[in-house]
């Protein structure tokens, strides 16, 4: 039995629209069959004690599936939306993982650090030279940056969907800054807002001690100027993933495109999607698949329940490559990279226990 874990609230729509051809159920259901696999489909909260479930159960020699409770399975696919911020959550399923129960792409938010991340690839002598300097925020490393690379990236270490970010630009006469916003919704009619200002030399120290009231939360890292189409720099989104034969394997590129008079590329800033087509570097697939796949493996180490990811990158104009983070709950647009390669991932482990 093979189990997929999801939130309460995809869990308790399943029960009542398992029937429904959309159904996340019915998406799974003809790779069971084919890999002659039972399911068990269940939420966090359903997980009692003595490590029973509360789940929709799938029989394939049946081919019925009801609502009982069995043992939790011990291969079990996350459906991983959302990184998982409950510490007492995080402590049970560590204590299950101990347990030889695997959680196949557990997002815990500890794989959102920014700055941890960086640091365990730049022990890689392979991808070292593709990292931006980088370092945790103060006004010492603010300084030394802007006066050695002209402009800086500020983010938060645990940061998501290009809030937060401010680029500070140091020209002779003052520092240009850009600033995008800290909340989800704060938009105008036009689009999201944008804060741009100038900021005297006299003045920096003063912008930063209001600004960043918890400096060591954020890293400042030498910007990239990013190749750019029609003038609008873009990076690259890849997807990898664990295949059925414990590989990883690249299985989604596309390209985000920053907005007009942007230079964020994230899709929650206004930036667009384009196919790499349209970008004419085709001469540079093989070294982002190669690139990928390093920083997989790399990180795979220190992640062992993670088996996919998305990767962003840029190219520079010097046509080099550069790693700007990973997301470990990337989005999936293809019913092969949502659901057929995980369970094909998650099947291999199955038969292996």
């Amino acid at each position: 039995m093979i189990g997929i874990l999801m939130s309460s609230m995809a869990f308790n729509r399943e029960a009542k629209y398992f029937n429904n051809k959309e159904s996340i159920f019915n998406q799974y259901k003809p790779l069971a069959n084919k890999y002659q696999v039972d399911l068990c489909m269940f939420s966090y909260k359903r997980i009692k004690h003595q490590n029973v479930v509360d789940a929709l159960v799938y029989s394939c020699k049946q081919d019925k599936l009801v609502r009982k409770s069995v043992a939790l399975p011990r291969v079990n696919i996350v459906r991983n939306t959302r990184y998982i911020v409950s510490q007492e959550l995080i402590s049970k399923l560590e204590k299950l993982n101990n347990q030889d129960f695997h959680f196949i792409n557990l997002p815990l938010l500890l794989q959102l650090n920014k700055m941890q991340n960086h640091e365990y690839l730049k022990s890689h002598k392979i991808l070292r030279d593709h990292l931006p300097p980088t370092k945790i925020l103060s006004f010492e490393h603010l300084d030394s940056f802007t006066r050695l690379y002209g402009k800086v990236i500020i983010k938060p270490i645990y940061g998501s969907k290009g809030r937060r970010i401010t680029i500070i630009e140091k020209n002779q006469a003052n520092y240009l800054v850009c600033q995008t916003p800290s909340k989800k919704y704060d938009y105008t009619n036009s689009g999201l807002t944008k804060k741009e200002t100038f900021v005297p030399h006299s003045q920096i120290k003063q912008f930063y001690n209001e600004t960043f009231r918890n400096p060591k939360s954020f890293l400042v890292q030498q910007w990239i100027e990013f190749r750019e189409l029609n003038g609008r720099p873009y990076d690259i989104r890849a997807v990898v993933q664990k295949n059925g034969k414990n590989k990883w394997q690249l299985t989604s590129r596309v390209a985000r495109v920053a907005n007009k008079k942007g230079q964020i590329t994230n899709l929650n800033q206004g930036g667009e999607k384009v196919s790499l087509s349209e970008l004419k570097i085709n001469k540079y697939h093989r070294d982002i698949r190669k690139f990928c796949l390093e920083i997989a493996k790399s990180l795979e180490k220190h992640y062992s329940w993670t088996a996919e990811m998305g990767i962003d990158l840029s190219i520079d104009n010097s046509n080099k490559l550069w790693y700007i983070e990973t997301n470990f709950c990337p989005e999936k647009m293809k019913w092969s990279t949502i659901y057929k390669i995980p369970f094909e991932y998650a099947y291999y482990k199955y038969t292996r226990l």
